[in-house]
Parts: C-alpha cells; sequence; structure tokens
C-alpha cells in the first residue's frame, strides 16, 4: 500500500492527448494534467476555468470546435490519440524501466469542411495534404544565406455576409472562426471602418473565409556556416519586417513535426475534387467571390516508429505508448554520442544498445572501434556539466538528437570544438524581447506599431490598386540552394548523423561538421526559466539584526549582556587584519563534555523545528541515535582532539573555493553577526557535522557533513565552502559544494558546478518563511537544512515537482535509480576526501575513515550490498515493488543493478588498496 492508505493510481492522460468523452463523445484536447511539472497556484485573480489547482485523477480538456475548458475526472474521458514527434521519449508503461526514442511519425486524420462541417470522406494521409496551409509563428524562413523565424504576423480576411479586411491584431484567427467579435471596436481599429464597402450591423456573427499574413515580422537567428568568413562579411542582415511580392523571396523550412496533422488543424487538400466547399461574397463587391475548401482535422490516429534502448525498432500505434516525462540522467539510446569517464581518463564513445534494467550499455570508442560493455553510471550522454543557458558559452553539451535543426559545415572543415563537443549558435535580435505596448486608446507601440501601420497602408491600398503579394513556399525537390542546414533525422551507430534537408533530400554527415541551431523561442523559454527558477525572494520587511525575541516564529539566540563589540574600523588607508582581537574575549568556551547541554536550547533541534520550515521535524529527532551509529563519539579525550565540531583556525587553506576572492573590510554589523554565528556553531552542531572558520578570513568558513544512516550517502564526506558577502547577514551565505563525481552526475540540490540548491540560500525560489531572513536565520540553520533537507533517503524528491510522485510507478522506480547513483558516487567521496589531502579538515577526515574504522564499515557494508544484489538478481533492483510495505524500514539502497556493480567495484579494490596503507600513529 502507498502512504495513507491510498492505492496506486496509474496517470492516464498527457497533455496534447486527443480524448472523447464517454458521456457526450465529444472531443477535446488535453492542456493540464496532474503530474505536470510546472503545476503550481495559480494567481489569486485568474478566471481561466483551467488554472485551479489539480486534484490527482482529474485532467483539463479544452473542447472541440467550441474551445469550452473545464476540469474534469480522468474517468470520463478515453484516449483517442496521443501526440509524439521525433526525437521524443517513450515508454510502453510506468513501471517499466526500458525506454524508447521515436524516429519517425505517420500521421492519418479525418476532416471536415472548416465552415460548413460536412465531412470529408476517408482517412486522409500527410501525403494527402498541401504543405504549408499557411506559415505560423515560430516556423523558420530563409534569405540570401540567413535562417530567420517568424515571430510575428497580422493581416486576416473576415466576412460578416460581405468580404471585408482588416489587420489580426495578433489574435490568431484562422478559417472558419465564427464569432460577434472577431470584428474589433471602432476605438481598436482607428478608421479602419472605412475601408468596408457597406456599414456593419452591431452583434453581426462574422466567419472568418480566408487567412492572408500580409506582413510578417522575422528575427534572423545566424548566416550559413558553409560559407567563408569573408563572404559571410560580405551578407547584410536582412530586413525584419517582410510584405506584398517579398514574401515570395522566403523559403519555408519547417520540421517535421511541424508538417504533421494534430487536431484542430486547418488544411489545404491536393485534390478536392468533389469535396466539401463553400462560397463567399458576391460578384461586383469589391472583393467578389471566395470559394473556401479549407478543411479542419476533426479526428486523428497517429503511428509511430520507436527505436528501443536494446536496439530493436517497432512501428505501432502511438496509444499503446506513454511519454517518457521524467527521463534518467544517464539514459541514453542506440547513435547517442557520448563520453565513457574511467578513474583517469575519458573517452569519446558512441551507444550501441542499452540494457535498461542491468543499467549497462554496449558502447563503441571512436578512437579504436573497439565495442566494449560499461556502465551506464560511467557515461555522460550530455557533457553539460549543469550547464546554464545564460553562461556565456556556446558549448551546448554532446553530439546532437534528433529533431535538432543544424547548419552544415563545408567538407574540410570542422565546427571548431573537440568532438563529440557540438556548438550552437543563433542570436536573439533585441527588438524581440520587447514587451508589447499598448496605448490607452488601444493601438500599439513600438515595432507591433510598426508592423500595424505596414498592414493598414496595405489594407487600404487594397482598396483601389492592384497589389501583388508573395506567398513563401517550400523548397522543391531539385532546389539545392538550402542544403547547408537541415533537420537531423537520425543517428548512425558508427557516429555518422543523417540530416534531412530542406528539399527532402537525406544525407549523412560526421558530427563535428554540424552546429545546432538556438532558435529565439528556445532562448526565450531558457532566459524566463532561469529568471523564475533561481532568484533569490527578497524579504523586504526583515530587520537588519538578528533580533531577539520570544515570538514562536524567530530564530532565538542566548547572549551575555555584555557581550558587546567596540567599533573596530580602521582609518581609510589601513587593512584591518586584527578583528579576532575583538571577538575572541567575548565568546564563551564550551567544554566539550559539555557542548550537548549548553546549546540554543537545551534539545537543538526544537528551536530548529520551530524557527525553520526548511527541516522536517523527523530530520533532527533521530539525530543522537546517528551520531552514536556513526561511530564519530569514539573514546572521551579522542574525540575531543581529533573531531572538534567547530574551530577557528589561523588561515585559510588554499584550497578553498572562495580562497582568491577579495575579502572585504569587516563592518561593526558583520562582526557582530558573525560572533553570534560562532556561538551557535560552537555549541549546538551536531556531531555529524563539523565546521572550520579562519582568524585571517573573516568572511569564509568551511563545513564537513557525514552522510546520514539509511540514506545513499551513509558515512559519505560532503564538503561545503562558504563566503560571507560583505552585507551578511543581509544577504544569505554563498555556499559552494566540493563535488567529487569526476562528472559522472550530480545529487538532489548539490550540484556538480558547485551550486547548492536550497531555498535558505537564496538559490531556491521558495515562500518568504522558507527564505534568508537576517532576524529568523543562520549558519547553523543552513548547516542542519542541507543535513535535513538534502542528504535524505529518497532524494529524487527533493527534486522540483517530484514531490507529487512519492507513492506512484513512476516516483519508485526513479528513486530506486537515483538512490544508486547517489550510493556508487558517494563512495567515490571517500576515496577522494583520503587520497587528496583536504585543507583544514585533513587530520579530521584521517581520524574518522582510518582510526575509528569508517573506512573498514564502508567496504564492509558496500560488499555485503554486492552480493546480495548478485544472489537477487538484476531484475530485483529495477522494478517497484507491488505492495510498498515496510519501505520506510527498508533499506534506501536495498540492491544494485549490474552497471551499479560495475562502478561500484571499481572504486572499491581503490578503497580497499588505501585501507592497507599503515596508518600513521
Amino acid at each position: 500500500m502507498t502512504p495513507n492508505g491510498k492505492a496506486k493510481i496509474p496517470t492516464k492522460f498527457y497533455q496534447e492527448d486527443i480524448v472523447q468523452r464517454n458521456n457526450s463523445g465529444s472531443y477535446g484536447i488535453v492542456l493540464r494534467c496532474w503530474h505536470d511539472s510546472y503545476d503550481t497556484a495559480p494567481p489569486q485573480d485568474q478566471h481561466d476555468p483551467l488554472m485551479r489547482p489539480l486534484e490527482r485523477g482529474e485532467v483539463g480538456v479544452s473542447f472541440l470546435p467550441n474551445g469550452i475548458r473545464e476540469i474534469l475526472p480522468e474517468s470520463e474521458f478515453t484516449l483517442v490519440d496521443r501526440m509524439f514527434q521525433p526525437g521524443d521519449l517513450c515508454k510502453r508503461s510506468i513501471d517499466d524501466v526500458r525506454s524508447g526514442v521515436i524516429t519517425s511519425v505517420d500521421v492519418k486524420g479525418r476532416l471536415e469542411h472548416a465552415i460548413s462541417g460536412e465531412p470529408v470522406p476517408n482517412w486522409k494521409s500527410m501525403n494527402d495534404i498541401e504543405i504549408p496551409a499557411d506559415v505560423d509563428i515560430g516556423d523558420y524562413v530563409a534569405y540570401d544565406n540567413w535562417i530567420g523565424q517568424l515571430f510575428d504576423e497580422a493581416v486576416v480576411d473576415v466576412s460578416n455576409g460581405q468580404l471585408v479586411r482588416l489587420p489580426e491584431l495578433s489574435s490568431r484567427l484562422t478559417v472558419g472562426e465564427k464569432g460577434s467579435d472577431i470584428i474589433p471596436p471602432p476605438a481598436t481599429v482607428g478608421n479602419l471602418f472605412g475601408l468596408f464597402s457597406r456599414p456593419l450591423r452591431n452583434g453581426h456573427s462574422a466567419t472568418v473565409v480566408d487567412v492572408k499574413h500580409s506582413v510578417l515580422a522575422i528575427s534572423w537567428l545566424a548566416i550559413n556556416q558553409s560559407l567563408s568568413a569573408e563572404a559571410a562579411q560580405r551578407i547584410s542582415r536582412p530586413e525584419r519586417f517582410w510584405s506584398g511580392e517579398n514574401l515570395a523571396k522566403l523559403k519555408l523550412v519547417r520540421s517535421r513535426a511541424e508538417w504533421m496533422m494534430r487536431v484542430g488543424d486547418k488544411v489545404i487538400l491536393k485534390d478536392a475534387t468533389n469535396l466539401p466547399s463553400t462560397r463567399h461574397g458576391k460578384e461586383g463587391e469589391p472583393y467578389g467571390v471566395i470559394e473556401v475548401r479549407v478543411y479542419v482535422v476533426r479526428e486523428t490516429q497517429t503511428t509511430v516508429d520507436v527505436l528501443w534502448q536494446g536496439g530493436s525498432t517497432e512501428t505501432m500505434l502511438t496509444t499503446k505508448l506513454i511519454p517518457y516525462l521524467n527521463p534518467d540522467e544517464y539514459d541514453c539510446w542506440p547513435g547517442d554520442h557520448v563520453l565513457w569517464k574511467g578513474e583517469d581518463e575519458k573517452r569519446v564513445a558512441v551507444v550501441q544498445s542499452v540494457n535498461a534494467v542491468d543499467r549497462t550499455a554496449t558502447i563503441r570508442f571512436g578512437d579504436t572501434g573497439a565495442i566494449e560493455l560499461a556502465s551506464v553510471l560511467e557515461l555522460d550522454p550530455h557533457g553539460t556539466n549543469d550547464w546554464s543557458a545564460v553562461a556565456p558559452t556556446s558549448f551546448d553539451g554532446l553530439g546532437v538528437r534528433r529533431g535538432d535543426f543544424v547548419f552544415i559545415h563545408r567538407e574540410g572543415t570542422t565546427n571548431g570544438l573537440e568532438k563529440p563537443k557540438v556548438p550552437r549558435i543563433g542570436e536573439v535580435e533585441p527588438w524581440v524581447r520587447e514587451a508589447p505596448i499598448v496605448h490607452a486608446d488601444g493601438h500599439y507601440g513600438g515595432w507591433r506599431k510598426t508592423m500595424a501601420d505596414i498592414g493598414m497602408n496595405i489594407a487600404h491600398r487594397r482598396e483601389s490598386d492592384h497589389i501583388v503579394e508573395g506567398r513563401i513556399r517550400k523548397p522543391g525537390p531539385d532546389n539545392t540552394s538550402l542544403n547547408w542546414f537541415g533537420e537531423v533525422s537520425n543517428l548512425g551507430l558508427d557516429g555518422s548523423v543523417e540530416v534531412t534537408l530542406p528539399n527532402g533530400a537525406v544525407a549523412k554527415y560526421p558530427l563535428e561538421r554540424l552546429t545546432r541551431l538556438y532558435d529565439t523561442l528556445e532562448q526565450l523559454e531558457d532566459l524566463w526559466g532561469e529568471d523564475g527558477v533561481w532568484q533569490a525572494q527578497p524579504n523586504g520587511d526583515d530587520n537588519d539584526e538578528w533580533e531577539e525575541t520570544d515570538g514562536e516564529d524567530e530564530y532565538v539566540m542566548e547572549v551575555e549582556a555584555d557581550a558587546q563589540i567596540e567599533d573596530i574600523r580602521a582609518p581609510d588607508n589601513e587593512v584591518h587584519t586584527s578583528w579576532w582581537d575583538h571577538i575572541v574575549p567575548t565568546m564563551t568556551t564550551v567544554p566539550a563534555d559539555q557542548q550537548d547541554t549548553a546549546s540554543v536550547s537545551q534539545d537543538p533541534s526544537s528551536t530548529l523545528r520551530s524557527s525553520s520550515p526548511d527541516v522536517p521535524r523527523d530530520a533532527t529527532e533521530k539525530e543522537d541515535v546517528l551520531v552514536d551509529e556513526a561511530g564519530i563519539n569514539g573514546e572521551g579525550g579522542d574525540r575531543e582532539s581529533h573531531w572538534k565540531r567547530f574551530e577557528v583556525l589561523p588561515e585559510a587553506p588554499r584550497d578553498h573555493a572562495f580562497f582568491n576572492s577579495t575579502p572585504s573590510q569587516p563592518s561593526r554589523n558583520f562582526l557582530t553577526r558573525l560572533q553570534k554565528e560562532y556561538r551557535a556553531l560552537s555549541s549546538s552542531l551536531p556531531e555529524s557535522i563539523i565546521v572550520r572558520a579562519y582568524e585571517d578570513r573573516s568572511d569564509l568558513l568551511r563545513s564537513l557533513i557525514i552522510g546520514p544512516e539509511n540514506t545513499p550517502y551513509e558515512d559519505a564526506p560532503f564538503v561545503i565552502d562558504w563566503m560571507l558577502d560583505s552585507d551578511f547577514p543581509q544577504s544569505p551565505p554563498i555556499a559552494h559544494f566540493l563535488s567529487w563525481t569526476n562528472g559522472n552526475g550530480r545529487g538532489a540540490n548539490l550540484y556538480e558546478e558547485g551550486k547548492v540548491c536550497l531555498s535558505i540560500l537564496g538559490t531556491w525560489a521558495g515562500d518568504r518563511n522558507e527564505s534568508w531572513s537576517p532576524a529568523r536565520s543562520s549558519l547553523l540553520q543552513a548547516l542542519v537544512s542541507i543535513q535535513g533537507l538534502v542528504l535524505v533517503k529518497e532524494p529524487w524528491f527533493c527534486e522540483p515537482a517530484y514531490d507529487k510522485l512519492r507513492g506512484t510507478e513512476e516516483g519508485i522506480i526513479n528513486s530506486r535509480l537515483y538512490n544508486e547513483k547517489a550510493y556508487v558516487l558517494s563512495r567515490g567521496f571517500v576515496r577522494r576526501a583520503l587520497e587528496v589531502p583536504l585543507g583544514s579538515l585533513e587530520s579530521e577526515i584521517g581520524w574518522l575513515y582510518r582510526k575509528q574504522g569508517r573506512l573498514a564499515k564502508v567496504l564492509c557494508d558496500a560488499r555485503a550490498l554486492v552480493e546480495k544484489s548478485r544472489r537477487a538478481g538484476p531484475s530485483a533492483s529495477s522494478n517497484a515493488d507491488a505492495d510498498e510495505g515496510g519501505r520506510d524500514s527498508e533499506p534506501a539502497v536495498p540492491r544494485l543493478t549490474t552497471g551499479g556493480i560495475i562502478t561500484l567495484e571499481r572504486t572499491l579494490v581503490k578503497l580497499e588498496a588505501l585501507q592497507q596503507v599503515p596508518v600513521t600513529p
């Protein structure tokens, strides 16, 4: 049973699923699901019926063709079709660890006339469709060796019995749409009604009968990479706005996914003979008669080709598959370019096949061509190491993926990076970032006004002039002028990349001749996501000082009444170096045997629980047990001399992450607060955390946290370096995690680049009570939060939006795979800490692991786990239990996969060699 006695409920629908309501037969598109990763509370003034928080088992649906939106139980719907596109990941079921990648998609649809609703007989395939019916935002266009992206468009034709034309004003109208609000009021379109051949009656329903995008705004991204530098410099960036006959100079380059029919799409058939049509307008009227042969897709059936991790391919209906929404960071598929990372080397390889149950992969090394079996935990499919999209770099991971658009460098040249790294290019023009400007009278400002003015001018001229208006078209099969650009359609096992060119031809290229396109929409999404996730929340009403208060929400600190610090500001031309002299006399030294009682309160956890929503209740209640079982207590004076929880050393170590930072002049407020911080650290740190401060650098600290028992981090050393800004405590401390994973993956909230993701540190968006507060927060609280919230039994659920998946099949599987990775990698932390001396903590680490026998415990526990896993077999370590009873009491890592064993064995050999080294007295 799941927690709270709730039965497992498998997720049934996913975004963009086509569903049919059981009681009415009406069709709809799924827009929201319970498991959406971004499912957050909507604004209080949000009136969209789909924007309230979903309960489990509910789904948000937009019904066709009326667009009514409702949240209803999943049980009221039947799945009709499921949309995939090339490059998407899929599984057969939630509890299957094996996955596949979509290599091609075929869609057929049932159509009806867009206006009359008369059905078109028989299913229609993509071969029956004339593409494109029209252009849309996000489409790529090419002109004069440049690739651009359609960013906005305007001007459509509408009809209310007579034919009239007016700017669309970004309403995205399509043929067949009806309503009394299609034609805007005069206040919105100014004197546009002067274009109408006769006055319009108020409230008259209009129908869109034709769409003509008369003006396009294009963001030009990058130039042809096969050109020489000299040739590229001679070609200027094309114009932003395109209209009239110039539209015919543009070539449309759409992805394979964009060619596919989707429910609700408006399409034109190559042969519409004897099919439904409608006629609009009158002879002799300004715009004459328009015959509409546009059809709307009402139902689809999608078939895909799937390349499974094992290397087999299969053609199947998409309703037999589910999207793979949360892939493991080690997941890879045949043809992927990866880095194999051994103890002391890295080698380029291409994946041949993957055994997802065993977590092993057959790989082909690029340097020798040799094919070997490897653990997926030793493979890096990304090469980004927590790369940030806003960082100033052109490196975008390893290899390319199906569906990527790429530039092709001319033969004999490369993309400039060492294989298998691939750069990406694409410049976002500044105007694209501009927010819409709408004046009080309803008129646009900025570039949108320029665009609307061009459209208005065209509409006026149509009344009296014959205007030649071109149409963007796809390059024909014989047009090779754009064959320096294309879409990745497949990956070869030999490392080659298959690219579908704009004219439909297919060619293979070596990876080093490709550069990926970084388009406008992708860049804007990345920038928005970075701001939305990582921006620290302000504490607008926090006090400037660490207040003493009896309130339950405050962090209480006991300070002697006479513990005052003199003003020690140095002369302007003098560097102050004796700050420690002013702190030492006021600090009370707590005897080691009294440190557990001379604390913030009789039980340190009681204050932390009441003051910090970051620390769960059970994170500190078991602290005493963890200390004893960790074996840190030792014998009397031996522990006191070798495991001091807090100590101030004369000099900061040169290997400190912030050693080369410029120290700021400590202010009186800074030193006053620092004294209180030291007081808390010296008296209230749990036994499994030690901290070192430095006399010569008041702004630096180093902490060591020993992984708690029955977590995947058990017995492993976690070292975090800290720096305090000059305005501390107004700003939170800055943390840097010393990651020793050899680039083989990160932990939850602990990134390989050093970032510690936690709301109290301002590196994760939390509510006000979880964020850093000068009045309520402390270094002690931050340290215990890391131990209690990050180094936990099931760290996968610490990831954003994963907590809701507790108790689901998907959550159980992903959590166990994550725990295995965390356990195996953190065994390597022990090796790293013993092999490479760590400033300020070398003696403590040696004492704990060598003299206190912690290394022997690590080896014994790991060997026992390996033997248990081999007896149980690989399948037992991958699939979720049918009954979750007893999960709370079972080990954090009950078994290992074959791949986990392979990687762990390499580390154990090194640790056993270290154990043989004589212990220095």
